[in-house]
């Protein structure tokens, strides 16, 4: 009669060697139970305890997102084309122009107001 393993296993046999995604998704769980309790022992302790504590999971925070990054597609749609940089640039120098503008226009207006404003003062003959 066959011996039946009686451990009932919670977790998929590790991924073999040419299975990276798989690889990293057992150590994204790992780095986020990690922070997870991070975040659990921070309560009830005093504000440089926490300031240190967030400082490791910010540093663990950086490193999980590093080595995600083979992960992420850059596609297209992520990153505008240089035709839009180039219509948004001359639109930014456009509307900086108009501010200048603008702007003379009011220091004008303001300069004209308090001569009206300071002649109404003297006496005229």
């Amino acid at each position: 009669m066959p011996h039946r393993n009686k451990v009932l296993q919670l977790r998929p046999q590790p991924p073999a060697a040419d299975e990276p995604a798989s690889q990293m998704a057992i150590a994204v769980r790992t780095q986020l139970s990690l922070l997870q309790g991070y975040a659990d022992i921070m309560e009830g302790l005093s504000p440089e305890l926490k300031k240190q504590i967030l400082q490791v999971m910010a540093e663990k925070t950086r490193e999980l997102g590093s080595a995600l990054q083979p992960f992420v597609e850059v596609t297209p749609a992520a990153r505008p084309a240089h035709g839009d940089y180039r219509r948004v640039r001359e639109r930014t120098r456009h509307l900086m122009l108009e501010y200048r503008l603008l702007l003379e226009r009011l220091h004008e207006r303001v300069s004209e107001a308090r001569g009206h404003v300071s002649g109404a003062g003297e006496t005229h003959s």
